[in-house]
């Protein structure tokens, strides 16, 4: 059972408020009920963060961890192990649980059968979450196989509380402006560190430390630092080697809080750059200048892809180009970070139309086998929010090459 005295002494600011957690709750239980949902057994853990602001750091693939919503009640039934009763208890928005042991995949997917019994649902139809981390995806066919046995009818709806998750509150928008402030503050940092000598290893120590400094958080995925031969890195973690006079320097990373994610990359120089690098560089920020003049609120999600597309043909960027592209932003919890809409559209979710409250990135990503003297590669990334007014770049960093 939850432990009310710790809940009783709960002395920090939680992440948003009862009203918001409850208003998330009913669009959810609105979406199930458009669906033809009976009930919905969450599992995504970003899905869990936004639904009831759970957070932990462990998600075994065998672990069943969900929540259960019901079309028609606001009331939610969690599952978890009894290992985290404190982490249980000190989430005001987890107002009942069941707990699971240690026992067979199939027992515990019949303690959830039989709460869906307990609410007269054995037979209902019911929308689970098999797109994800966890649990792995035997333990999602146990699931299914006993929910069916006892007379329900199971679908996938992996993607239904994201679709509500992609356009944010004030209340989540002014969570994702900090975020950006944080991102900044730790790429200054960063860059204020960068010194022959200096590690990868170093830098990113640096980046992370201020953001925690800074009231952040882990972010849902690692850090990607990349200096001299591996400037141009995609998706590698910083190495022990050492900055040598003349490198480019990538560094890749997400500003966190509250589990809400804003994505920035910077490449820097220590000393001056070959031109081509810094030409390469002013060029392409360009890119994002494009994307704001062109693209509005009430259009395609799609047409930022166009745009940017159409900006680095015309710039003659293309023979260099590794990825240009991008996908949206928000809750995330390690290993995954980003959601399922791209601005090119995945997973046949088809397109998205811009509206107030979004977040995504834009990635202007190159790849240089010339030779170029400094590194391999060199990029940028911005993130972007949807206004009324049209989109807005939430980092204040210069997008070209900074030499330090």
């Amino acid at each position: 059972m939850i432990q009310t005295y710790l809940r009783d002494r709960i002395d920090w600011e939680q992440p948003f408020t009862a009203g918001e957690y409850a208003d998330r709750r009913r669009r959810t239980r609105e979406a199930m009920a458009a669906a033809g949902l009976d009930a919905l057994y969450v599992t995504n853990p970003a899905d869990l963060t936004w639904l009831t602001g759970y957070d932990m750091i462990w998600y075994h693939l065998e672990n069943l961890t969900g929540l259960l919503v019901r079309a028609g009640s606001d009331g939610t039934l969690f599952f978890d192990g009894k290992a985290h009763t404190t982490i249980v208890s000190t989430t005001p928005e987890i107002r009942e649980v069941r707990w699971l042991g240690h026992d067979s995949v199939e027992i515990e997917c019949g303690r959830i059968a039989d709460a869906l019994k307990g609410h007269g649902l054995a037979s209902g139809r019911v929308g689970v979450q098999p797109w994800g981390y966890a649990p792995h995806g035997r333990v999602y066919d146990t699931l299914r196989g006993v929910l069916e046995a006892g007379g329900a009818t199971v679908e996938d709806h992996s993607f239904l509380v994201e679709e509500l998750r992609f356009v944010k509150s004030p209340a989540e928008v002014a969570v994702m402006r900090r975020a950006a402030a944080i991102a900044d503050e730790a790429m200054a940092a960063a860059r204020d560190a960068i010194a022959e000598g200096v590690m990868e290893t170093d830098l990113e120590g640096v980046a992370v430390a201020t953001m925690m400094k800074a009231g952040g958080g882990y972010p849902g995925i690692r850090s990607m630092v990349g200096s001299g031969p591996r400037a141009g890195t995609h998706h590698s973690p910083p190495q022990h080697r050492r900055v040598r006079r003349g490198d480019l320097v990538f560094m890749d990373f997400c500003g966190c809080l509250h589990r809400y994610h804003v994505n920035i990359n910077r490449t820097f120089s220590l000393g001056e750059p070959d031109p081509r690098w810094t030409d390469m560089m002013e060029t392409s920020s360009g890119c994002a200048d494009a994307v704001v003049e062109a693209c509005k609120p009430g259009e395609p999600l799609s047409k930022v892809q166009e745009v940017a597309d159409a900006y680095i043909d015309r710039a003659g960027l293309r023979p260099y180009v590794w990825f240009i592209g991008g996908y949206s932003l928000g809750v995330a919890v390690p290993p995954d970070w980003c959601g399922g809409h791209w601005l090119s559209p995945r997973h046949d979710l088809g397109d998205r139309t811009l509206a107030p409250g979004q977040v995504f990135n834009l990635e202007n990503q190159f790849d240089v086998w010339e030779d170029w003297p400094g590194g391999s590669g060199a990029a940028w990334i911005e993130s972007f929010l949807v206004t009324e007014d049209g989109l807005e770049v939430l980092s204040k960093l210069p997008r070209t090459i900074v030499t330090v």
